[in-house]
């Protein structure tokens, strides 16, 4: 099955006469098969776009994409996509199969045509043997099906999906959206999916786009924005990630400088690309709470099975620990007063204690460094 590619040029959409910018000059393309996550917060543009895609609202700017055609004049119906929404949209009073076929019949297909896509919809989702029950039998998860069969059955190539797992409890969630994707894949599907969902999109996504403010900020591979985020709010949004505030204090060779934590901090070297920083520009260091290694002063490093040569070391006290079933947590604090959190395994095993000053290690190449923005707290705002 040819897949057709899917893409935006300088898109913009503003809404109430043009005072609310929705979508802001987004140029983007969604190649053939791939599993695509629109993420950002409430508000940043991500389900408009999806709608502009859609064709459910007509860009105020701009040019939609289709296989190389522009869809301007293209009606939803007509644009070969199927739709799944975070309520199921699900006709309580017509059975299983006649939710299926309504919109078969709405598009005036032959009944042959009909049973036969009904049949292998359902039969994909698992949902064929309950073709003559009725929804009220099923929980979310199945009414969840039951709508991804009802988009599929069309032979849509284009799955457009906005929050399709947001009704569902998380743990529900957490198994079906892995069916979800399997499901896709098999199909030979692009799909569009939309969600504030940082964990579902990184588990599932093939790329994901990352937006805020009507902008894209950056889009890659889950590994790609998680292991190179081009931003403090990237970085923020996707897991967990301490800041610190510095400056940058020598430059060094090899594209790596000397960075010291804010006066009273620790100085420590950070790979960079040299020709972003300057001697004394103020910067904000980033790291992953997991990248954190933690160890009592009494370590034996010269003895350790491990090669730490690549790893910075500084010092830092133990405020709280804590126990979260399948991690602990440890909040730390330098000398400075600056504070920062490292999380490892339930089952890690230490005898730290609080108030105990420990021994902490990053590796060099765990280490993000970002020059210090105007207004650090809008950065770090997940809004």
């Amino acid at each position: 099955m040819i897949v057709p590619t899917i893409e935006l040029i300088n898109i913009t959409k503003t809404f109430d006469e043009g005072k609310v910018l929705a979508v802001d000059n987004i140029t983007l393309k969604i190649d053939d098969g791939d599993y695509v996550f629109l993420l950002g917060p409430s508000g940043c543009g991500k389900t408009t776009t999806l709608r502009m895609i859609a064709g459910l609202e007509k860009p105020t700017n701009g040019t939609v994409l289709i296989d190389g055609k522009d869809v301007d004049e293209v009606l939803p119906e007509d644009r070969d996509m199927g739709f799944i929404f975070q309520h199921f949209e699900i006709f309580d009073h017509l059975t299983v199969w006649e939710n299926v076929i309504f919109g078969l019949q709405m598009r005036g297909y032959e009944n042959n045509y009909i049973i036969k896509q009904t049949e292998k919809a359902l039969n994909l989702v698992g949902l064929l043997d309950y073709a003559d029950e009725y929804p009220s039998i099923f929980g979310n998860p199945g009414l969840q099906k039951l709508g991804i069969a009802r988009a599929i059955a069309t032979g849509a190539k284009i799955l457009i999906m906005d929050e399709p797992l947001g009704s569902l409890d998380p743990k529900v969630s957490k198994v079906f959206r892995h069916e979800l994707r399997n499901l896709i894949k098999d199909l030979g599907l692009t799909a569009i999916h939309v969600t504030h969902n940082q964990e579902e999109a990184m588990a599932i996504a093939d790329k994901i786009i990352v937006m805020r403010a009507g902008k894209i900020l950056q889009m890659g591979t889950p590994f790609e924005l998680y292991e190179n985020p081009e931003s403090i709010f990237v970085a923020n949004f996707l897991g967990e990630t301490n800041f610190l505030q510095g400056f940058v204090l020598n430059l060094l060779q090899e594209e790596s400088m000397k960075v010291w934590i804010r006066l009273g901090g620790p100085k420590i070297i950070c790979n960079t690309n040299r020709g972003r920083f300057n001697l004394d520009d103020n910067i904000i260091i980033a790291f992953r709470y997991e990248d954190v290694y933690l160890f009592s002063e009494n370590y034996d490093f010269e003895n350790s099975p491990y090669d730490w040569s690549k790893m910075q070391f500084f010092e830092a006290i133990l405020e709280v620990s804590r126990f979260i079933g399948a991690t602990k947590r440890f909040y730390l604090t330098l000398d400075n007063g600056d504070t920062f959190l490292s999380i490892k395994p339930g089952n890690f095993e230490e005898n730290f204690n609080i108030e105990e000053k420990l021994i902490v290690g990053i590796h060099q190449e765990d280490i993000h460094v970002f020059k210090a923005p105007k207004d650090l707290f809008r950065e770090l705002s997940l809004t």
